[in-house]
């Protein structure tokens, strides 16, 4: 009987010291990473904010987020991502493109790895929040971070969700910086009032 072999994702770090390096992600049928086009928008507006600085990943899928903002510059690259395998794909990466010192991806339930770097009084300039769609998650999530402050002064909090999504997500504990809308993909830019 012949094994199955596991299907995997592909694509590209588009800019900065990793530009050009292959990342791959398994194919367990949860998560895509982002199309190509929309990192490269998302990662040009962050452009004037990465060098040096703290950034969070929460649900962080295949990790090309991650990747792409440690290729950037920042000091610091955290992700969070509840399925072991996505983990384990991200952290053996990072170790095999000599990046393991700046980025590692915990394998914990995002609500409660919140909490755990409020303990450890961490704080992230960068929050992004690109959770499964339809599932309120975007909600829960900037609710947890209101009750549990993690973002540095001056911080930002980027929210990635179906642009259908946006009339019914409650941002009024926050500053909506901007909405940057890329086709059914809309990402809102807030700060903690």
């Amino acid at each position: 009987m012949s094994k199955k072999r596991q299907s995997v994702f592909s694509f590209k770090i588009i800019a900065g010291s990793l530009k050009g390096k292959m990342i791959t992600a398994p194919d367990l049928g949860v998560t895509r990473p982002p199309l190509t086009r929309l990192r490269k928008a998302i990662f040009d507006f962050l452009a004037p904010y990465l060098a040096d600085s703290r950034y969070l990943d929460l649900f962080s899928g295949t990790g090309s987020y991650l990747f792409e903002a440690v290729s950037r510059g920042v000091a610091l690259a955290r992700g969070v991502e509840l399925e072991p395998k996505l983990t384990e794909s991200i952290n053996g990466q990072a170790k095999k493109l000599a990046v393991d010192d700046r980025l590692q991806c915990l394998g914990v339930d995002v609500f409660e790895a919140i909490p755990h770097l409020a303990a450890r009084k961490q704080l992230f300039d960068i929050i992004m929040i690109a959770p499964p769609q339809y599932q309120g998650l975007i909600d829960r999530t900037l609710e947890k971070l209101t009750e549990q402050n993690i973002l540095a002064p001056d911080g930002l909090i980027l929210c990635q969700h179906d642009s259908s999504e946006t009339k019914d997500m409650d941002f009024s504990a926050f500053d909506v910086i901007q909405q940057r809308k890329y086709g059914n993909t809309t990402f809102t830019i807030v700060k903690p009032r």
